[in-house]
Protein backbone atom coordinates (compact mmCIF):
# COMPACT_ATOMS: atom_id res chain seq x y z
CA UNK A 1 0.00 0.00 0.00
CA UNK A 2 1.43 3.45 -0.96
CA UNK A 3 1.83 5.80 2.03
CA UNK A 4 -0.51 8.80 1.77
CA UNK A 5 2.41 11.24 1.92
CA UNK A 6 4.17 9.64 -1.04
CA UNK A 7 0.88 9.37 -2.96
CA UNK A 8 0.14 13.09 -2.54
CA UNK A 9 3.70 13.94 -3.52
CA UNK A 10 3.20 11.93 -6.69
CA UNK A 11 -0.03 13.79 -7.47
CA UNK A 12 1.71 17.13 -6.94
CA UNK A 13 4.53 16.10 -9.29
CA UNK A 14 2.06 14.98 -11.96
CA UNK A 15 0.06 18.22 -11.77
CA UNK A 16 3.21 20.31 -11.97
CA UNK A 17 4.44 18.28 -14.94
CA UNK A 18 1.16 18.72 -16.83
CA UNK A 19 1.15 22.46 -16.11
CA UNK A 20 4.75 22.72 -17.32
CA UNK A 21 3.98 20.90 -20.56
CA UNK A 22 0.89 23.02 -21.24
CA UNK A 23 2.80 26.23 -20.52
CA UNK A 24 5.64 25.29 -22.83
CA UNK A 25 3.33 24.50 -25.76
CA UNK A 26 0.93 27.44 -25.65
CA UNK A 27 2.27 28.55 -29.04
CA UNK A 28 0.99 25.37 -30.67
CA UNK A 29 -2.39 25.68 -32.35
CA UNK A 30 -4.92 22.93 -31.78
CA UNK A 31 -7.67 24.85 -33.57
CA UNK A 32 -9.78 22.80 -35.96
CA UNK A 33 -9.31 23.99 -39.54
CA UNK A 34 -12.34 25.91 -40.75
CA UNK A 35 -14.26 24.38 -43.65
CA UNK A 36 -14.09 26.58 -46.78
CA UNK A 37 -17.42 28.25 -47.54
CA UNK A 38 -17.88 26.63 -50.93
CA UNK A 39 -17.36 23.20 -49.37
CA UNK A 40 -20.19 23.65 -46.91
CA UNK A 41 -23.20 21.34 -47.26
CA UNK A 42 -26.66 22.45 -46.18
CA UNK A 43 -29.79 20.55 -45.22
CA UNK A 44 -32.80 22.82 -44.94
CA UNK A 45 -35.10 20.64 -42.86
CA UNK A 46 -35.58 22.68 -39.69
CA UNK A 47 -39.03 24.00 -38.67
CA UNK A 48 -40.18 27.42 -39.80
CA UNK A 49 -40.62 28.25 -36.12
CA UNK A 50 -36.90 29.01 -35.99
CA UNK A 51 -37.53 32.08 -38.15
CA UNK A 52 -37.48 34.56 -35.19
CA UNK A 53 -34.25 33.01 -33.87
CA UNK A 54 -32.55 33.31 -37.25
CA UNK A 55 -33.66 36.93 -37.63
CA UNK A 56 -32.19 37.64 -34.20
CA UNK A 57 -28.87 36.14 -35.28
CA UNK A 58 -28.86 38.43 -38.31
CA UNK A 59 -29.70 41.41 -36.14
CA UNK A 60 -26.80 40.70 -33.81
CA UNK A 61 -24.05 40.31 -36.39
CA UNK A 62 -23.09 43.98 -36.45
CA UNK A 63 -22.64 44.05 -32.66
CA UNK A 64 -20.36 41.03 -32.82
CA UNK A 65 -18.33 42.59 -35.62
CA UNK A 66 -17.95 45.79 -33.60
CA UNK A 67 -16.74 43.80 -30.60
CA UNK A 68 -14.09 42.01 -32.66
CA UNK A 69 -12.58 45.22 -34.10
CA UNK A 70 -13.00 47.45 -31.05
CA UNK A 71 -9.83 49.46 -30.27
CA UNK A 72 -7.74 47.75 -32.96
CA UNK A 73 -5.08 49.79 -34.72
CA UNK A 74 -5.27 50.68 -38.39
CA UNK A 75 -2.28 48.42 -39.01
CA UNK A 76 -4.08 45.41 -37.54
CA UNK A 77 -7.34 46.22 -39.33
CA UNK A 78 -5.62 46.39 -42.72
CA UNK A 79 -3.16 43.53 -42.31
CA UNK A 80 -3.33 40.86 -45.02
CA UNK A 81 -1.88 37.44 -44.23
CA UNK A 82 -0.83 35.14 -47.08
CA UNK A 83 -2.80 37.29 -49.52
CA UNK A 84 -6.09 36.66 -47.69
CA UNK A 85 -8.58 39.38 -46.80
CA UNK A 86 -7.90 41.77 -43.96
CA UNK A 87 -10.35 42.44 -41.13
CA UNK A 88 -11.63 45.48 -43.01
CA UNK A 89 -12.08 43.45 -46.17
CA UNK A 90 -14.08 40.78 -44.36
CA UNK A 91 -16.41 43.50 -43.06
CA UNK A 92 -16.56 45.08 -46.49
CA UNK A 93 -17.44 41.69 -47.97
CA UNK A 94 -20.34 41.29 -45.54
CA UNK A 95 -21.58 44.68 -46.68
CA UNK A 96 -21.01 43.87 -50.36
CA UNK A 97 -23.26 40.81 -50.16
CA UNK A 98 -26.17 42.59 -48.50
CA UNK A 99 -27.39 43.65 -51.94
CA UNK A 100 -27.53 39.99 -52.98
CA UNK A 101 -29.29 38.85 -49.79
CA UNK A 102 -31.86 41.64 -50.09
CA UNK A 103 -32.37 40.86 -53.77
CA UNK A 104 -33.03 37.22 -52.98
CA UNK A 105 -35.68 38.22 -50.46
CA UNK A 106 -37.34 40.16 -53.26
CA UNK A 107 -37.04 37.06 -55.47
CA UNK A 108 -39.00 35.07 -52.90
CA UNK A 109 -41.61 37.79 -52.49
CA UNK A 110 -42.11 38.04 -56.26
CA UNK A 111 -42.57 34.28 -56.62
CA UNK A 112 -39.36 33.61 -58.54
CA UNK A 113 -38.57 29.95 -59.20
CA UNK A 114 -34.79 30.46 -59.20
CA UNK A 115 -32.88 32.85 -56.95
CA UNK A 116 -30.46 35.34 -58.44
CA UNK A 117 -26.87 34.06 -58.58
CA UNK A 118 -23.90 35.29 -56.60
CA UNK A 119 -20.60 36.38 -58.12
CA UNK A 120 -18.51 33.40 -57.01
CA UNK A 121 -15.26 35.21 -57.74
CA UNK A 122 -16.11 38.01 -55.26
CA UNK A 123 -15.09 40.65 -57.78
CA UNK A 124 -16.92 43.41 -55.93
CA UNK A 125 -14.97 42.86 -52.72
CA UNK A 126 -11.63 42.32 -54.42
CA UNK A 127 -11.94 45.59 -56.34
CA UNK A 128 -13.53 47.72 -53.61
CA UNK A 129 -10.30 48.69 -51.80
CA UNK A 130 -12.04 48.42 -48.43
CA UNK A 131 -8.72 48.98 -46.65
CA UNK A 132 -8.81 52.60 -47.80
CA UNK A 133 -12.05 53.20 -45.87
CA UNK A 134 -12.24 54.01 -42.18
CA UNK A 135 -13.51 51.26 -39.90
CA UNK A 136 -16.36 53.57 -38.88
CA UNK A 137 -17.46 53.94 -42.50
CA UNK A 138 -17.44 50.18 -43.04
CA UNK A 139 -19.41 49.51 -39.87
CA UNK A 140 -22.00 52.16 -40.73
CA UNK A 141 -22.44 50.82 -44.26
CA UNK A 142 -22.92 47.28 -43.02
CA UNK A 143 -25.22 48.34 -40.19
CA UNK A 144 -27.45 50.37 -42.50
CA UNK A 145 -27.75 47.62 -45.09
CA UNK A 146 -28.39 44.91 -42.49
CA UNK A 147 -31.04 47.06 -40.80
CA UNK A 148 -32.74 47.42 -44.18
CA UNK A 149 -32.80 43.63 -44.58
CA UNK A 150 -34.15 43.07 -41.06
CA UNK A 151 -36.90 45.61 -41.64
CA UNK A 152 -37.82 43.76 -44.83
CA UNK A 153 -38.22 40.33 -43.24
CA UNK A 154 -39.04 40.62 -39.54
CA UNK A 155 -42.82 40.82 -40.04
CA UNK A 156 -43.07 38.20 -42.80
CA UNK A 157 -45.85 35.65 -42.23
CA UNK A 158 -45.40 31.87 -42.16
CA UNK A 159 -46.82 31.31 -45.62
CA UNK A 160 -44.25 33.65 -47.12
CA UNK A 161 -41.40 32.27 -45.00
CA UNK A 162 -41.85 28.78 -46.45
CA UNK A 163 -42.04 29.89 -50.10
CA UNK A 164 -39.37 27.94 -51.96
CA UNK A 165 -37.02 28.71 -54.87
CA UNK A 166 -33.96 27.03 -56.35
CA UNK A 167 -30.55 28.11 -55.09
CA UNK A 168 -28.41 28.34 -58.26
CA UNK A 169 -25.09 27.16 -56.81
CA UNK A 170 -26.36 24.53 -54.37
CA UNK A 171 -28.91 23.32 -56.93
CA UNK A 172 -31.45 22.58 -54.25
CA UNK A 173 -34.71 24.20 -53.19
CA UNK A 174 -34.48 26.77 -50.43
CA UNK A 175 -37.26 28.40 -48.43
CA UNK A 176 -37.11 32.07 -47.53
CA UNK A 177 -36.36 31.06 -43.93
CA UNK A 178 -33.56 28.83 -45.25
CA UNK A 179 -32.14 31.77 -47.17
CA UNK A 180 -31.93 33.79 -43.95
CA UNK A 181 -30.24 30.88 -42.19
CA UNK A 182 -27.78 30.74 -45.09
CA UNK A 183 -26.97 34.43 -44.55
CA UNK A 184 -26.49 33.91 -40.81
CA UNK A 185 -24.11 31.02 -41.47
CA UNK A 186 -22.20 33.17 -43.96
CA UNK A 187 -21.93 35.91 -41.34
CA UNK A 188 -20.50 33.47 -38.81
CA UNK A 189 -18.10 32.04 -41.38
CA UNK A 190 -16.48 35.45 -41.81
CA UNK A 191 -16.56 36.34 -38.12
CA UNK A 192 -14.69 33.10 -37.43
CA UNK A 193 -12.18 34.07 -40.13
CA UNK A 194 -11.71 37.45 -38.46
CA UNK A 195 -11.06 35.88 -35.07
CA UNK A 196 -8.62 33.53 -36.77
CA UNK A 197 -6.66 36.52 -38.06
CA UNK A 198 -6.43 38.02 -34.58
CA UNK A 199 -5.40 34.76 -32.94
CA UNK A 200 -2.76 34.04 -35.57
CA UNK A 201 -4.56 30.97 -36.90
CA UNK A 202 -4.84 32.33 -40.46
Amino acid sequence: MVPEKNFMAGIDWFCCRVFSLCSSTTHISFMIEQTPWFERKFEFNFPVGLFPVIVERLRGTISRVEKIVDSLSEEVLCKKINDTWSLKEHIGHLYDLEELWYGRIEDFLSGAEVLRAADLSNTKTNQANHNSKSIQELLIEFNNSRTKLINKVEHIDERTAVHSALHPRLQKPMRLVDSLFFVAEHDDHHLAKMRGILSGKI
